[in-house]
Order: C-alpha cells, then sequence, then structure tokens
C-alpha cells in the first residue's frame, strides 16, 4: 500500500515538473529569437546611422537657414561648375564651386545653398500650397553648359543629374509626399523651343541674304544698261554737226 503511494506520488511530481520544463524551454527559446532579432535592429540601425553618416565632399558653405541637399553627377561628363537661382530670377549668381572642384562621374557631394535676400522674399510670397523652385546651371570639363529647371530643393533629399537624348535633366523624390519628379519633359520642351526659334531665325537669315542678293543683281543689271547706253555717246561727240564745226575752222585758219 505504501508502495502504490509512493508511486502515485512520484508520477504527479513528474507530471507537474514536465510542463514547467517545456516552459522553461519555450521561454529560452523566445528570449534567444528576441536577442536574434534585436541584433539584427541594432544592426539595421548602425548600418541606416552609417548611412547619414555618409562622408561627402561639399560645395557651398553651411550656415543658419541654408538648403542642404545631396546632389549626384548621372551625366556622362564630369562637372566643374554649379550656380543656382530663384525660377523668376533672369540671372545665374557666380560658380559655387571651388576652381580645382571637380564633380567626377557618378559622384555624389552634399550642397549647402544660402537664399539671398531677394530670394527669401520671394519665397515668402510664394502661396503656401506651391513650394519656391530654383534653377541649376552646370558648366562641364568640355566647357558647355546645360540647365535644370523647376527643382523644388527645399523637399528633397537626392538630386541625380542624368542624361538623355543629350538632355540634361534631373530626377529625385519629394521628402513630404514621397512623390518622385523628373525634370525630363520640362528640358526637352525648352530645347525644342529653342530649336524651333533657331531653325526661324535661320530661315529668316536666309531669306534676307537672298533678297539682297537679287536687289544687288538688279541694282547691278540696271547699272550696265546706263553705261552701255551712256558709252553710245560717241555717236554724239563725233555727230555729223560736230564734224563739220571743227572742219570749217581749220578751213577758216
Amino acid at each position: 500500500m505504501k508502495r502504490k503511494l509512493l508511486m502515485a506520488l512520484l508520477a504527479g511530481t513528474l507530471a507537474i515538473a514536465a510542463p514547467v520544463s517545456c516552459f522553461a524551454a519555450e521561454t529560452t527559446e523566445v528570449a534567444e529569437a528576441d536577442a536574434e532579432s534585436a541584433d539584427s535592429d541594432d544592426t539595421k540601425e548602425e548600418k541606416t546611422a552609417a548611412k547619414k553618416k555618409e562622408d561627402l565632399k561639399t560645395v557651398g558653405e553651411k550656415t543658419e537657414g541654408c538648403i542642404a541637399f545631396k546632389l549626384r553627377n548621372g551625366t556622362g561628363k564630369k562637372i566643374t561648375g554649379l550656380a543656382i537661382k530663384t525660377a523668376d530670377e533672369t540671372e545665374f549668381p557666380e560658380n559655387m564651386m571651388e576652381a580645382d572642384d571637380v564633380f567626377e562621374l557618378k559622384e555624389k557631394k552634399r550642397v549647402y545653398f544660402s537664399k539671398e535676400n531677394s530670394e527669401a522674399e520671394t519665397a515668402e510670397e510664394t502661396s503656401e500650397d506651391t513650394a519656391p523652385t530654383y534653377d541649376m546651371q552646370l558648366t562641364f570639363e568640355d566647357g558647355t553648359t546645360a540647365d535644370v529647371h523647376g527643382i523644388v530643393l527645399e523637399d528633397l533629399g537626392t538630386l541625380t543629374l542624368r542624361e538623355k537624348d543629350g538632355i540634361i535633366y534631373g530626377t529625385y523624390k519629394l521628402k513630404s509626399t514621397k512623390e518622385k519628379k523628373s525634370t525630363y519633359d520640362t528640358e526637352k520642351a525648352i530645347a525644342d523651343q529653342a530649336a524651333a526659334d533657331a531653325a526661324a531665325a535661320q530661315a529668316a537669315a536666309d531669306q534676307a541674304a537672298a533678297a539682297q542678293q537679287t536687289e544687288s543683281y538688279d541694282y547691278s543689271y540696271d547699272n550696265n544698261d546706263y553705261s552701255y547706253d551712256y558709252g553710245g555717246g560717241d555717236d554724239y561727240s563725233g555727230g555729223d554737226d560736230g564734224g563739220d564745226g571743227c572742219l570749217d575752222n581749220g578751213l577758216l585758219n
């Protein structure tokens, strides 16, 4: 009887200990999984922090209230000059880059653009629903230039300069709405209009040159006719009356 009672107590103890062991094992597994997840999160944060702290060369001077953004050269030429203005200004300011500075191919730099007083006033007058836009002028190592228009500089992280069909344009994503933007259509429309204006100007120049040539030819032809008629005056100077007069004078002498 005592033996049966002892066996029963032992079985009960084992029954209670088994769930506790399973629970402990499960708790250990969860803890290990949480630790791995935490390590993974820490790694991601480290990578993100490292990405944010990119060691980039800078263009311009960092001042209070300046516009800061990253600029990547995705064109096929090195950039030696950079100038920025508001969209409503007519002329670009001086080159922001140092004399020996170059934007290498695929290179990314951090740009600091300080707004002048006139630009700040323009921004304040802009509607709250419309962000101010800026134009950018690039100078390449071969001396050529290209303008990129209508950039929302104050709402972007990275502006990538690209080239397609000989047209330089920019692409970026708005930080506020995550909307992707491209200036290609604007640059192409401007390029097409410039080509049409150049063709019209050339056609007008050709027409003016042709008209001048025709006028010159007509004037020359009229002069030839006049010269020919005047040359026939030999008949006048050697006319019958004149001849007789000379002969009569000779006889009288």
